[in-house]
């Protein structure tokens, strides 16, 4: 970020601390303890669990190994706690860090996230916290928001019908991920496909809003037992904006996909109106856990600071 002058240079680091205070008192009221991630992650243990995230945006240093400079705050913390996890465990912790990304020609992007993980939470408690905090984050900052909420369960249910190589669902994922209905629909071209899941998929684009109703869309469409789960899980958190004063803040999104491959169940993004980015992502992602020798309960969000800020200003 480029500054007028020095005093316009220091008014944004004074702005910037005011402003991860007020978030930070959200996770401390909520009984969330603060942590300090490792900024090294290594290359081929990180690209073997985010097979989409490239790997030229990553920031490569080269020792004995190759590392990177951490592309992702939630790795590197499942990959220090888990493997050290301790049974009925539950912990609550936050963060307030900066990940790197190589741009190319513009050169390592510094982003600075506040983000808090729910750790051996099982029940749907941990859930509802999550996406309470969310909306309250986002409301502090600003009246004009949407928190998106989908379901990896519905999407990947569906993608498992298909029989795709890994390959082939990752480049999907991407395609949908950018909202891009007419190269799916050339993509889906090269499979034989029933055209039951073809039109489905090619739906689930156009499926998003109350989430009540498209719940119930989300019922006629094809169903096996993982999205049928999706479905449940949904229907779970839509109980909660019930009794919530926010849900005119929320939207439904059955076509979420997430940047990173981990997320299993619910997915979050919140956006301003103002900011043509997401300000706020995350869900739940407890097979990540199992990647590093147990299988724990988490669930977590990320805030981009910057980008808040950002909104905020506008």
């Amino acid at each position: 970020m480029r500054y007028l002058s020095i005093e316009n240079e220091l008014n944004y680091y004074k702005k910037r601390y005011e402003f991860t205070k007020e978030v930070e008192s959200i996770f401390v009221r909520n009984n969330y303890i603060q942590i300090e991630p490792s900024i090294f992650e290594d290359y081929d243990n990180f690209i073997a669990i985010n097979k989409r995230t490239p790997t030229k945006s990553m920031v490569k240093i080269v020792s004995d190994k190759i590392l990177v400079l951490r592309p992702d705050i939630t790795t590197s913390i499942i990959k220090s706690l888990i493997p050290r996890w301790e049974a009925d465990l539950v912990l609550k912790l936050f963060y307030h860090s900066t990940v790197y990304k190589n741009e190319g020609k513009e050169g390592i992007k510094e982003i600075r996230q506040f983000g808090c993980e729910y750790l051996g939470e099982k029940s749907m408690k941990a859930d509802r916290e999550i996406v309470n905090m969310s909306l309250d984050i986002l409301k502090k900052f600003g009246e004009r928001f949407i928190l998106e909420i989908g379901n990896s369960n519905y999407i990947n249910g569906l993608l498992s019908e298909l029989n795709l190589k890994e390959h082939q669902e990752n480049k999907l994922k991407s395609l949908m991920l950018r909202k891009n209905k007419i190269e799916i629909k050339d993509y889906l071209q090269k499979f034989t496909i029933k055209e039951e899941i073809r039109e489905t998929i090619l739906n689930l684009l156009d499926l998003n809003g109350c989430i009540e109703k498209v719940i119930s869309q989300a019922k006629t469409l094809y169903t096996n037992d993982l999205m049928k789960k999706g479905i449940e899980e949904l229907e779970e958190i839509s109980l909660l904006l019930k009794e919530s004063e926010c849900k005119k803040y929320t939207n439904c999104d059955l076509a979420m996909i997430g940047k990173f491959d981990y997320y299993e169940g619910l997915m979050i993004k919140g956006y301003y109106d103002n900011v043509y980015k997401e300000i706020l992502s995350g869900g739940r992602y407890d097979s990540l856990t199992e990647e590093f020798g147990r299988l724990v309960p988490a669930i977590g969000f990320c805030i981009d600071v910057d980008g808040l800020m950002e909104a905020s200003k506008r």
